[in-house]
């Protein structure tokens, strides 16, 4: 090992957190010191970010971005981290919300996928996390919730101190009635023949004591034109959906799935696309693209069960359309990644949903990706010692046409530790969706 990575206990964590998250001990060792830097092979390399780009370029360069694209995106946001080092704490608050409306409408910063991005910002975020409100900025409470989960709680981080977020009481957005131009239009004509009127002869008098005597037919038309627009307002307001108190988790369509056929992307080494039916039909199969290459063999893709998410808004990736998401497991080490299948293939059927008991409910079409439902539960889906999946403690059970339950377990092709995190494999097709590369 030639390179030495000084690292100052109390500053530089950014580089901690990326140096630990890519396992780089066999990269580099570490010697305390009061300046940042890293000596390979006789050089010297300064740095915070050039230094975390190293380590992940070293052990995950995925984290960088797959292509240049993506890499273009991830180094846009890295020079946000340099200049965001660079600020006082004021300015901090005021820059995190614009990153908070930036956040509004992804689940990561940079791609639909966990970037060393997210990483660096989250270190530099964490000391400011007590001065962020969630009636404010709850687009970056809830992108930090899901990083400190996944990048630090699963993968034991040291030096960073779980924060306790409630993101129950966010605010409804209020939003200001737009004003048409036509309206804008008709306001200033308004104002422009009241002042004429004020200067207009008095010759009005005398036409305004003929309307008097005018057929009271007009007044008549206006007040059924009022009961009209009423009664429509009423059927408008009545037509309104309300919020039910379903639970998030119910919202996911989690089905069954059989792996038809599977292959690698003509355009991507990373990426299999497999041929999968989730019971939409006799011979129908949707195609779904699944970051899987690194970690299961493509003979072991092959007419095989799968548990897959059915309803997120299908999305291109690399030039393929992916129609759904396969469920995997994770070691807590990130160094394995497994299949989810049922426990007893003989007793489904592709199309089977997987349901938790006392929190049933109907699915979503297509989940809103405004509403975050899969961020919000994503953290408390777990394996067991029993290669078991579960949600808070409940197991996922599928209902099949016999009326019986099957639960879900990890494919052990190989040894994998147990306490595993589950999240989707199929990285950039997220609406936003909380996705690991892996």
């Amino acid at each position: 090992m030639s390179a030495i990575l000084r690292l100052p206990e109390s500053t530089a964590k950014d580089v901690s957190l990326v140096y630990q998250f890519v396992k780089a001990q066999n990269v580099a060792k570490v010697e305390s010191a009061t300046e940042l830097s890293l000596e390979v092979s006789g050089d010297v390399v300064e740095g915070a970010v050039t230094i975390a780009k190293y380590f992940a370029a070293k052990n995950q360069p995925e984290l960088l971005g797959s292509s240049k694209t993506e890499q273009v995106e991830v180094e846009e946001w890295l020079s946000w981290v340099i200049a965001l080092k660079a600020l006082e704490k004021k300015q901090v608050v005021a820059t995190l919300k614009k990153l908070d409306a930036h956040l509004s409408t992804r689940t990561f910063v940079a791609l639909n996928r966990l970037t060393i991005a997210d990483l660096l910002i989250f270190a530099n975020v964490h000391k400011f996390s007590k001065e962020i409100k969630v009636t404010t900025m709850p687009n970056v409470l809830r992108w930090f919730d899901l990083i400190q989960n996944v990048a630090v709680k699963n993968n034991n981080i040291k030096d960073f101190d779980l924060i306790e977020i409630n993101l129950k009481d966010v605010p409804e957005p209020v939003f200001a009635a737009p004003v048409a131009k036509k309206d804008k239009k008709a306001a200033a004509a308004g104002d422009k023949a009241a002042k004429s009127d004020e200067k207009a002869p008095k010759a009005d008098a005398k036409a305004a004591k003929a309307d008097e005597k005018a057929p009271k037919a007009e007044e008549k038309g206006d007040k059924k034109d009022k009961k009209d627009k009423k009664e429509k307002k009423e059927k408008k307001i009545a037509a309104a959906p309300v919020e039910s108190d379903q639970a998030p988790v119910s919202r996911l369509d989690i089905r069954v799935g059989f792996i038809h056929s599977c292959k690698k992307h003509p355009d991507a080494d990373s990426l299999y696309v497999e041929e999968i039916d989730l019971g939409d039909g006799a011979g129908v199969h949707r195609t779904v693209v699944s970051g899987l290459v690194r970690w299961v063999p493509i003979e072991e893709m092959q007419n095989r069960w799968v548990i897959c998410l059915a309803n997120l808004k299908p999305a291109s990736m690399r030039g393929i359309k992916s129609e759904a998401m396969v469920l995997c497991a994770t070691a807590n080490d990130g160094s394995k990644v497994e299949l989810l299948a049922p426990v007893d293939t003989s007793k489904v059927q592709p199309g089977d949903r997987v349901f938790f008991e006392g929190m049933e409910g109907e699915p979503e079409k297509i989940l809103p990706p405004k509403k975050k439902y899969w961020e919000a539960v994503q953290p408390d889906f777990k394996t067991e010692d029993d290669t078991l999946a579960y949600f808070q403690g409940k197991p996922f059970l599928i209902k099949t046409a016999s009326g019986e339950t099957v639960k879900c377990k990890v494919l052990l092709f190989r040894v994998v530790e147990s306490n595993k995190l589950i999240y989707f494999t199929n990285n950039d097709n997220n609406n936003n969706n909380n996705n690991n590369n892996k």
